[in-house]
């Protein structure tokens, strides 16, 4: 007689963040991350106007929320570069607020490579939120009657 495993049939101890994802959660998930992809794709192999990515862009945002800033974030860290660009592209254009402390905590990960440092770190800039713009002063403007 055979000796049957008894693993598959011991509970697994899951994170706090996923014990209480539900099916309709999980779905929505799926969904948001084939929109990320569908748009990262648009980005690089479409003939869309920049005001229709924009508009896309918008409204998966305002669909999915926060969830989408930060997942579209974690998508810097893919290993294609075209693709890497395409979401600093994508980022910059939302200019989300939500996105700034992520991106200045993934360009200080020491444990990430340097091309996704750099790629949160060139975000930052597209966004005109590193600390070397917010430091210098907008010139005085002065007119001339």
């Amino acid at each position: 007689m055979e000796r049957w495993d008894a693993r598959p049939l011991q509970s697994v101890k899951l994170a706090q963040e996923d014990a209480n994802w539900n099916v309709v959660e999980l779905e929505s998930r799926k969904n948001l991350h084939s929109k990320i992809h569908e748009l990262i794709d648009l980005t690089n192999n479409s003939t869309l106007s920049t005001s229709d990515l924009h508009y896309r862009l918008h409204l998966c945002r305002a669909q999915y929320g926060k969830h989408f800033t930060t997942q579209l974030v974690r998508s810097l860290q893919r290993t294609d570069a075209v693709e890497r660009e395409a979401v600093v592209w994508l980022l910059t254009q939302l200019q989300d607020s939500f996105a700034i402390p992520l991106l200045q905590k993934l360009s200080q990960q020491p444990h990430c490579s340097r091309a996704i440092r750099l790629s949160a770190a060139l975000t930052l800039a597209g966004m005109g939120v590193t600390k070397e713009m917010l430091r210098t002063q907008s010139p005085r403007l002065y007119a001339i009657s």
